[in-house]
């Protein structure tokens, strides 16, 4: 990768923070059928396959 695709890169903050207030407090059943409640301390964690279709499952199923 050379500097110019990497200055095209976001660090980690920016996506923290549009997830933090995009989905805050939001409910969801995830692909893997169990559920994630965003912001709380006792909801899953979640797992994003990137490709031409997202998948979204929880941490648990994604192993």
């Amino acid at each position: 990768m050379n500097k110019e695709q990497k200055r095209q890169y976001q660090g980690p903050e920016a996506l923290k923070e549009i997830l933090r207030r995009e989905l805050y407090g939001k409910k969801f059943t995830l692909q893997c059928g169990h559920h994630i409640t965003f912001g709380q301390v006792l909801g899953n964690d979640l797992t994003v396959r990137n490709g031409k279709d997202f998948r979204v499952i929880c941490a648990q199923c994604g192993y």
